[in-house]
Protein backbone atom coordinates (compact mmCIF):
# COMPACT_ATOMS: atom_id res chain seq x y z
CA UNK A 1 0.00 0.00 0.00
CA UNK A 2 1.42 3.40 -0.97
CA UNK A 3 2.13 5.94 1.74
CA UNK A 4 -0.73 8.24 0.69
CA UNK A 5 -3.25 5.42 1.06
CA UNK A 6 -1.93 4.49 4.50
CA UNK A 7 -2.12 8.10 5.57
CA UNK A 8 -5.68 8.45 4.33
CA UNK A 9 -6.74 5.28 6.16
CA UNK A 10 -5.09 6.47 9.36
CA UNK A 11 -6.90 9.79 9.18
CA UNK A 12 -10.25 8.16 8.44
CA UNK A 13 -9.83 5.74 11.34
CA UNK A 14 -9.03 8.50 13.84
CA UNK A 15 -11.80 10.77 12.55
CA UNK A 16 -14.35 7.94 12.77
CA UNK A 17 -13.45 7.14 16.38
CA UNK A 18 -13.58 10.83 17.26
CA UNK A 19 -17.01 11.32 15.70
CA UNK A 20 -18.40 8.25 17.46
CA UNK A 21 -17.17 9.62 20.79
CA UNK A 22 -18.36 13.22 20.34
CA UNK A 23 -21.75 13.36 18.53
CA UNK A 24 -23.05 16.23 20.68
CA UNK A 25 -19.99 18.33 19.88
CA UNK A 26 -20.78 17.76 16.21
CA UNK A 27 -24.34 18.95 16.80
CA UNK A 28 -23.09 21.96 18.77
CA UNK A 29 -20.69 22.83 15.95
CA UNK A 30 -23.53 22.87 13.41
CA UNK A 31 -25.53 25.08 15.76
CA UNK A 32 -22.57 27.37 16.41
CA UNK A 33 -21.93 27.86 12.69
CA UNK A 34 -25.22 29.74 12.42
CA UNK A 35 -24.17 32.22 15.10
CA UNK A 36 -20.40 32.36 15.52
CA UNK A 37 -17.99 33.02 12.66
CA UNK A 38 -16.52 29.58 12.02
CA UNK A 39 -18.45 28.22 14.99
CA UNK A 40 -15.80 29.38 17.48
CA UNK A 41 -14.44 32.54 19.15
CA UNK A 42 -10.90 32.31 17.82
CA UNK A 43 -8.67 30.58 15.26
CA UNK A 44 -6.88 28.35 17.75
CA UNK A 45 -10.17 26.78 18.88
CA UNK A 46 -10.97 25.29 15.48
CA UNK A 47 -9.82 21.93 14.10
CA UNK A 48 -11.02 19.14 11.81
CA UNK A 49 -13.41 17.37 11.60
CA UNK A 50 -15.01 19.72 14.16
CA UNK A 51 -13.95 21.13 17.52
CA UNK A 52 -14.86 19.88 20.97
CA UNK A 53 -17.33 21.92 22.99
CA UNK A 54 -16.77 21.87 26.72
CA UNK A 55 -19.03 22.32 29.74
CA UNK A 56 -16.77 22.68 32.77
CA UNK A 57 -13.39 21.94 34.30
CA UNK A 58 -12.15 20.94 37.77
CA UNK A 59 -8.46 20.71 38.69
CA UNK A 60 -6.65 18.80 35.90
CA UNK A 61 -9.88 17.53 34.28
CA UNK A 62 -12.31 18.98 31.76
CA UNK A 63 -15.63 17.66 30.40
CA UNK A 64 -17.26 18.01 26.98
CA UNK A 65 -20.94 18.25 26.03
CA UNK A 66 -21.01 14.46 25.57
CA UNK A 67 -19.97 14.15 29.26
CA UNK A 68 -16.57 12.72 28.27
CA UNK A 69 -13.88 13.39 30.84
CA UNK A 70 -10.37 14.43 29.79
CA UNK A 71 -7.05 15.11 31.45
CA UNK A 72 -6.38 18.63 30.22
CA UNK A 73 -2.80 19.48 29.26
CA UNK A 74 -3.69 22.44 27.09
CA UNK A 75 -5.13 24.48 29.96
CA UNK A 76 -6.44 27.18 27.67
CA UNK A 77 -3.04 27.93 26.15
CA UNK A 78 -1.30 27.49 29.49
CA UNK A 79 -3.36 30.02 31.42
CA UNK A 80 -4.60 27.58 34.05
CA UNK A 81 -1.37 27.02 35.94
CA UNK A 82 -3.48 26.35 39.04
CA UNK A 83 -5.80 24.07 37.11
CA UNK A 84 -9.51 24.55 36.54
CA UNK A 85 -11.67 26.23 39.18
CA UNK A 86 -9.02 26.66 41.85
CA UNK A 87 -10.99 27.08 45.10
CA UNK A 88 -9.03 30.03 46.46
CA UNK A 89 -9.29 31.91 43.15
CA UNK A 90 -13.02 31.20 42.81
CA UNK A 91 -13.67 32.20 46.43
CA UNK A 92 -11.87 35.54 46.04
CA UNK A 93 -13.62 36.30 42.74
CA UNK A 94 -17.05 35.62 44.21
CA UNK A 95 -16.32 37.67 47.29
CA UNK A 96 -14.98 40.75 45.53
CA UNK A 97 -17.23 40.74 42.46
CA UNK A 98 -20.18 40.77 44.86
CA UNK A 99 -19.14 44.33 45.68
CA UNK A 100 -19.56 45.36 42.05
CA UNK A 101 -18.17 44.22 38.70
CA UNK A 102 -16.59 47.57 37.79
CA UNK A 103 -15.44 49.83 40.61
CA UNK A 104 -13.35 52.78 39.47
CA UNK A 105 -9.89 53.00 41.08
CA UNK A 106 -10.69 50.26 43.58
CA UNK A 107 -8.50 49.47 46.57
CA UNK A 108 -8.00 46.03 44.99
CA UNK A 109 -5.90 47.62 42.23
CA UNK A 110 -3.47 49.08 44.74
CA UNK A 111 -3.20 45.81 46.64
CA UNK A 112 -2.66 43.83 43.43
CA UNK A 113 0.08 46.17 42.20
CA UNK A 114 1.79 45.89 45.58
CA UNK A 115 1.71 42.10 45.35
CA UNK A 116 3.16 42.14 41.84
CA UNK A 117 5.98 44.44 42.98
CA UNK A 118 6.84 41.94 45.71
CA UNK A 119 7.43 39.03 43.36
CA UNK A 120 8.46 40.41 39.92
CA UNK A 121 12.02 41.82 39.77
CA UNK A 122 11.42 44.61 37.23
CA UNK A 123 8.08 45.79 38.66
CA UNK A 124 8.88 49.24 40.05
CA UNK A 125 5.62 50.56 38.57
CA UNK A 126 2.60 48.65 37.23
CA UNK A 127 -0.37 49.25 34.92
CA UNK A 128 -3.27 46.86 34.24
CA UNK A 129 -4.85 45.80 30.94
CA UNK A 130 -7.18 43.09 29.64
CA UNK A 131 -5.02 40.86 27.47
CA UNK A 132 -1.45 40.01 26.56
CA UNK A 133 -1.94 41.82 23.27
CA UNK A 134 -2.84 45.03 25.08
CA UNK A 135 0.05 44.71 27.53
CA UNK A 136 2.55 44.34 24.69
CA UNK A 137 1.03 47.18 22.72
CA UNK A 138 1.30 49.57 25.66
CA UNK A 139 4.81 48.46 26.65
CA UNK A 140 6.04 49.09 23.12
CA UNK A 141 4.31 52.46 23.02
CA UNK A 142 5.96 53.66 26.22
CA UNK A 143 9.36 52.34 25.04
CA UNK A 144 9.06 54.46 21.92
CA UNK A 145 8.21 57.59 23.90
CA UNK A 146 10.99 56.99 26.41
CA UNK A 147 13.67 56.66 23.72
CA UNK A 148 12.21 59.03 21.14
CA UNK A 149 12.73 56.29 18.54
CA UNK A 150 10.41 54.14 16.43
CA UNK A 151 11.61 50.65 15.60
CA UNK A 152 11.23 47.47 17.66
CA UNK A 153 13.42 44.40 17.24
CA UNK A 154 11.36 41.20 17.22
CA UNK A 155 12.74 37.69 16.81
CA UNK A 156 11.64 34.87 14.51
CA UNK A 157 9.60 32.24 16.36
CA UNK A 158 8.24 34.71 18.92
CA UNK A 159 4.56 35.57 19.23
CA UNK A 160 3.55 38.86 20.84
CA UNK A 161 -0.21 38.98 20.46
CA UNK A 162 -2.55 40.26 17.80
CA UNK A 163 -1.35 43.80 17.14
CA UNK A 164 -0.64 44.17 13.40
CA UNK A 165 3.00 45.15 13.91
CA UNK A 166 3.90 41.75 15.41
CA UNK A 167 1.88 39.31 13.27
CA UNK A 168 4.95 38.30 11.30
CA UNK A 169 7.64 35.62 11.63
CA UNK A 170 5.86 33.96 14.55
CA UNK A 171 6.47 30.27 13.82
CA UNK A 172 8.76 30.35 10.80
CA UNK A 173 12.16 31.79 9.96
CA UNK A 174 10.67 33.75 7.08
CA UNK A 175 9.06 37.20 6.86
CA UNK A 176 5.62 35.66 6.72
CA UNK A 177 2.57 37.61 7.91
CA UNK A 178 0.18 35.19 9.63
CA UNK A 179 -3.02 37.11 8.90
CA UNK A 180 -4.73 38.80 6.02
CA UNK A 181 -5.90 42.35 6.62
CA UNK A 182 -2.50 43.50 7.90
CA UNK A 183 -1.31 46.55 5.94
CA UNK A 184 2.35 46.58 5.00
CA UNK A 185 2.72 50.03 6.54
CA UNK A 186 2.00 48.58 9.99
CA UNK A 187 5.17 46.46 9.72
CA UNK A 188 7.47 49.36 8.82
CA UNK A 189 8.88 49.68 12.32
CA UNK A 190 9.19 45.95 13.06
CA UNK A 191 12.71 44.57 12.68
CA UNK A 192 12.98 40.76 12.44
CA UNK A 193 16.15 39.03 13.62
CA UNK A 194 17.29 35.51 14.53
CA UNK A 195 17.04 34.59 18.21
CA UNK A 196 20.09 33.65 20.28
CA UNK A 197 22.49 35.35 17.82
CA UNK A 198 23.83 38.38 19.65
CA UNK A 199 25.94 39.42 16.65
CA UNK A 200 22.73 40.02 14.66
CA UNK A 201 21.50 42.45 17.29
CA UNK A 202 24.86 44.23 17.46
CA UNK A 203 24.96 44.61 13.69
CA UNK A 204 21.42 45.99 13.55
CA UNK A 205 22.06 48.52 16.31
CA UNK A 206 25.26 49.58 14.55
CA UNK A 207 23.51 50.27 11.27
CA UNK A 208 20.20 51.69 12.54
CA UNK A 209 19.97 54.42 15.20
CA UNK A 210 16.15 54.35 15.27
CA UNK A 211 15.75 51.24 17.48
CA UNK A 212 13.54 51.99 20.49
CA UNK A 213 13.24 48.53 21.98
CA UNK A 214 13.88 44.81 21.84
CA UNK A 215 10.99 42.46 22.67
CA UNK A 216 11.28 38.73 23.23
CA UNK A 217 9.67 35.67 24.79
CA UNK A 218 12.58 34.24 26.78
CA UNK A 219 11.57 30.63 26.10
CA UNK A 220 10.53 31.13 22.46
CA UNK A 221 7.19 29.44 23.09
CA UNK A 222 5.61 29.76 19.65
CA UNK A 223 8.78 28.66 17.87
CA UNK A 224 8.95 25.37 19.77
CA UNK A 225 10.53 26.18 23.16
CA UNK A 226 14.08 27.05 22.23
CA UNK A 227 14.95 29.22 25.21
CA UNK A 228 17.69 31.77 25.24
CA UNK A 229 20.89 30.90 27.01
CA UNK A 230 21.55 32.85 30.20
CA UNK A 231 24.72 34.17 28.57
CA UNK A 232 22.72 35.49 25.59
CA UNK A 233 20.18 37.22 27.80
CA UNK A 234 22.91 38.82 29.89
CA UNK A 235 24.66 40.08 26.76
CA UNK A 236 21.35 41.42 25.46
CA UNK A 237 20.80 43.16 28.78
CA UNK A 238 24.23 44.81 28.70
CA UNK A 239 23.93 45.75 25.03
CA UNK A 240 20.51 47.36 25.46
CA UNK A 241 21.78 49.39 28.42
CA UNK A 242 24.85 50.56 26.49
CA UNK A 243 22.80 51.57 23.44
CA UNK A 244 19.87 53.17 25.31
CA UNK A 245 17.38 50.58 24.01
CA UNK A 246 14.43 49.37 26.12
CA UNK A 247 14.53 45.61 26.79
CA UNK A 248 11.03 44.08 27.00
CA UNK A 249 10.28 40.56 28.19
CA UNK A 250 6.99 39.17 26.92
CA UNK A 251 6.13 37.01 29.93
CA UNK A 252 2.56 36.30 28.89
CA UNK A 253 3.39 32.57 28.95
CA UNK A 254 6.51 32.41 31.15
CA UNK A 255 5.08 34.70 33.83
CA UNK A 256 4.49 32.64 37.01
CA UNK A 257 4.88 29.45 34.96
CA UNK A 258 8.69 29.31 34.95
CA UNK A 259 9.03 30.71 38.47
CA UNK A 260 7.23 32.97 40.89
CA UNK A 261 9.14 35.90 39.40
CA UNK A 262 8.79 34.56 35.86
CA UNK A 263 11.58 34.20 33.33
CA UNK A 264 13.46 37.13 34.82
CA UNK A 265 13.81 35.22 38.09
CA UNK A 266 14.46 31.90 36.34
CA UNK A 267 17.25 33.28 34.13
CA UNK A 268 18.48 35.93 36.56
CA UNK A 269 18.12 38.77 34.04
CA UNK A 270 15.92 41.80 34.75
CA UNK A 271 14.39 43.62 31.75
CA UNK A 272 13.27 47.24 31.60
CA UNK A 273 9.64 46.26 30.98
CA UNK A 274 7.64 43.05 31.17
CA UNK A 275 4.21 41.97 29.93
CA UNK A 276 2.00 39.51 31.82
CA UNK A 277 -1.33 37.78 31.21
CA UNK A 278 -2.53 34.11 31.08
CA UNK A 279 -1.53 32.66 34.47
CA UNK A 280 -1.52 36.00 36.29
CA UNK A 281 -5.15 35.69 37.48
CA UNK A 282 -5.69 31.94 37.65
CA UNK A 283 -7.80 31.95 34.50
CA UNK A 284 -9.65 35.26 34.85
CA UNK A 285 -9.24 37.73 31.97
CA UNK A 286 -6.48 40.04 33.13
CA UNK A 287 -3.11 41.44 32.09
CA UNK A 288 -0.46 43.80 33.36
CA UNK A 289 2.69 45.46 32.16
CA UNK A 290 5.34 46.80 34.46
CA UNK A 291 8.89 48.02 34.66
CA UNK A 292 11.35 50.68 35.68
CA UNK A 293 9.88 53.75 37.33
CA UNK A 294 11.57 56.23 34.99
CA UNK A 295 10.05 54.49 31.97
CA UNK A 296 6.59 53.71 33.38
CA UNK A 297 6.21 57.29 34.66
CA UNK A 298 6.01 58.39 31.02
CA UNK A 299 2.42 57.13 31.23
CA UNK A 300 1.60 59.86 33.75
CA UNK A 301 0.33 63.22 32.41
CA UNK A 302 2.48 66.30 32.93
CA UNK A 303 1.79 67.92 36.26
CA UNK A 304 1.31 64.55 37.94
CA UNK A 305 4.73 63.04 37.25
CA UNK A 306 8.27 63.85 38.33
CA UNK A 307 9.43 62.93 34.81
CA UNK A 308 8.04 65.87 32.86
CA UNK A 309 9.53 66.32 29.45
CA UNK A 310 7.36 69.05 28.06
CA UNK A 311 5.54 66.70 25.68
CA UNK A 312 2.49 64.52 25.80
CA UNK A 313 2.32 61.55 28.11
CA UNK A 314 1.78 58.05 26.70
CA UNK A 315 -1.94 57.34 26.58
CA UNK A 316 -3.05 54.07 28.17
CA UNK A 317 -6.46 53.36 29.60
CA UNK A 318 -9.31 50.86 29.37
CA UNK A 319 -12.79 50.58 30.82
CA UNK A 320 -12.29 47.06 32.08
CA UNK A 321 -8.90 47.66 33.68
CA UNK A 322 -10.95 48.07 36.88
CA UNK A 323 -12.66 44.68 36.57
CA UNK A 324 -13.14 43.49 40.16
CA UNK A 325 -13.38 39.79 39.32
CA UNK A 326 -10.13 39.80 37.33
CA UNK A 327 -8.15 41.73 39.92
CA UNK A 328 -9.51 39.54 42.70
CA UNK A 329 -8.45 36.48 40.72
CA UNK A 330 -4.94 37.91 40.37
CA UNK A 331 -4.68 38.67 44.08
CA UNK A 332 -5.68 35.12 44.96
CA UNK A 333 -3.54 33.45 42.29
CA UNK A 334 -0.35 35.35 43.19
CA UNK A 335 -0.89 34.49 46.85
CA UNK A 336 -1.16 30.79 45.94
CA UNK A 337 1.91 30.93 43.67
CA UNK A 338 3.92 32.45 46.48
CA UNK A 339 2.93 29.63 48.85
CA UNK A 340 3.76 27.01 46.24
CA UNK A 341 7.14 28.59 45.58
CA UNK A 342 7.99 28.61 49.28
CA UNK A 343 7.09 24.91 49.52
CA UNK A 344 9.33 23.95 46.59
CA UNK A 345 6.38 23.00 44.37
CA UNK A 346 7.86 24.65 41.28
CA UNK A 347 10.76 22.19 41.34
CA UNK A 348 8.33 19.27 41.68
CA UNK A 349 6.19 20.54 38.80
CA UNK A 350 9.21 20.99 36.53
CA UNK A 351 10.45 17.49 37.38
CA UNK A 352 7.01 15.99 36.65
CA UNK A 353 6.96 17.80 33.31
CA UNK A 354 10.47 16.59 32.41
CA UNK A 355 9.46 13.02 33.28
CA UNK A 356 6.45 13.28 30.98
CA UNK A 357 8.62 14.64 28.17
CA UNK A 358 11.07 11.75 28.48
CA UNK A 359 8.32 9.14 28.56
CA UNK A 360 6.71 10.55 25.41
CA UNK A 361 10.04 10.45 23.59
CA UNK A 362 10.57 6.82 24.60
CA UNK A 363 7.08 5.81 23.45
CA UNK A 364 7.74 7.15 19.95
CA UNK A 365 11.32 5.90 19.68
CA UNK A 366 10.31 2.38 20.71
CA UNK A 367 8.26 2.34 17.50
CA UNK A 368 11.16 3.76 15.50
CA UNK A 369 9.55 7.15 15.10
CA UNK A 370 12.01 10.00 15.51
CA UNK A 371 10.91 12.23 18.35
CA UNK A 372 12.25 15.23 20.23
CA UNK A 373 10.29 16.78 23.11
CA UNK A 374 11.44 20.27 23.99
CA UNK A 375 10.78 21.09 27.63
CA UNK A 376 11.30 24.10 29.86
CA UNK A 377 9.64 24.42 33.24
CA UNK A 378 6.06 23.21 32.81
CA UNK A 379 5.84 23.71 29.02
CA UNK A 380 6.35 21.12 26.27
CA UNK A 381 6.49 20.85 22.48
CA UNK A 382 6.75 17.61 20.51
CA UNK A 383 8.61 17.34 17.19
CA UNK A 384 8.68 14.16 15.14
CA UNK A 385 12.14 14.06 13.60
CA UNK A 386 15.58 12.52 13.97
CA UNK A 387 17.21 15.76 12.86
CA UNK A 388 19.40 17.85 15.14
CA UNK A 389 17.19 20.10 17.27
CA UNK A 390 16.99 23.67 16.01
CA UNK A 391 14.27 26.21 15.31
CA UNK A 392 15.33 26.41 11.67
CA UNK A 393 14.80 22.66 11.29
CA UNK A 394 11.58 22.37 13.24
CA UNK A 395 9.73 25.26 11.65
CA UNK A 396 9.84 23.38 8.33
CA UNK A 397 8.39 20.10 9.64
CA UNK A 398 5.00 18.79 8.52
CA UNK A 399 2.77 19.10 11.61
CA UNK A 400 -0.10 16.98 10.23
CA UNK A 401 1.16 13.82 11.93
CA UNK A 402 1.13 15.55 15.29
CA UNK A 403 -2.34 16.94 14.61
CA UNK A 404 -3.67 13.42 14.12
CA UNK A 405 -1.74 12.17 17.13
CA UNK A 406 -3.28 14.80 19.40
CA UNK A 407 -6.73 14.04 17.97
CA UNK A 408 -6.21 10.31 18.55
CA UNK A 409 -5.42 10.98 22.22
CA UNK A 410 -8.77 12.72 22.60
CA UNK A 411 -10.27 9.33 21.72
CA UNK A 412 -8.49 8.00 24.83
CA UNK A 413 -9.57 10.79 27.18
CA UNK A 414 -6.45 12.95 26.96
CA UNK A 415 -6.21 16.51 25.67
CA UNK A 416 -2.41 16.55 25.49
CA UNK A 417 -2.71 19.60 23.29
CA UNK A 418 -5.54 21.25 21.43
CA UNK A 419 -4.89 19.69 18.00
CA UNK A 420 -4.64 23.04 16.21
CA UNK A 421 -2.06 24.32 18.70
CA UNK A 422 0.65 21.80 19.58
CA UNK A 423 1.47 23.49 22.88
CA UNK A 424 1.45 21.27 25.98
CA UNK A 425 1.33 22.48 29.57
CA UNK A 426 1.14 20.96 33.02
CA UNK A 427 -0.27 22.65 36.10
CA UNK A 428 0.30 22.45 39.82
CA UNK A 429 -2.73 20.16 40.15
CA UNK A 430 -1.52 17.55 37.65
CA UNK A 431 -0.35 14.44 39.46
CA UNK A 432 1.97 11.51 38.86
CA UNK A 433 -1.18 9.45 38.31
CA UNK A 434 -2.21 11.87 35.54
CA UNK A 435 1.21 11.36 33.96
CA UNK A 436 0.77 7.59 34.08
CA UNK A 437 -2.64 7.84 32.39
CA UNK A 438 -1.23 10.17 29.72
CA UNK A 439 1.63 7.78 28.90
CA UNK A 440 -0.74 4.83 28.87
CA UNK A 441 -2.92 6.68 26.36
CA UNK A 442 0.11 7.64 24.26
CA UNK A 443 1.17 4.01 24.01
CA UNK A 444 -2.38 2.80 23.33
CA UNK A 445 -2.82 5.36 20.56
CA UNK A 446 0.53 4.60 18.90
CA UNK A 447 -0.21 0.88 19.10
CA UNK A 448 -3.79 1.11 17.86
CA UNK A 449 -3.25 3.50 14.97
CA UNK A 450 0.28 2.35 14.02
CA UNK A 451 1.55 5.81 13.13
CA UNK A 452 4.95 4.40 12.11
CA UNK A 453 3.36 2.84 9.02
CA UNK A 454 2.00 6.13 7.75
CA UNK A 455 5.02 8.35 8.38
Amino acid sequence: MVKEEKWSRLQDKIYEAYMQRTPKSKQMYKRALTNLAGGVCGHARLFQPYPLYMTHGIESKIWDVDTNEYIDCFLNAGSLLLGHSHPEVIKEIRQESGKGLLVYNSDLEVRCAERLKEVIPCAERVRFANSGTEAVMFAVRVAREFTGKNKIIKFYGHYHGQDDQFLIGTSTNEDEVISSGVPQDSLTNTVLLRYNFIEDVVRKLDEDDDIAGIILDPQMSMGGIFPASIEYLKKLRRLSEERGVVLIFDEVITGFRLALGGAQEYFGVTPDLACYSKSIAGGAKFAAFMGKEEIMERLVPDGFSAYTGGGKSVFQSGTYNDGMAAIAGALAAIKVYKKLSEKGEYEKLHKRTANLAKAIEIAFKERRIGCQVNCLGASLKIFLTDLEPSFETYCKLDRMVLFLFFLSLINHGIILSWPSSGSIFLSFVHTDEDNEKIIEAVNLSLEKYRFEEAI
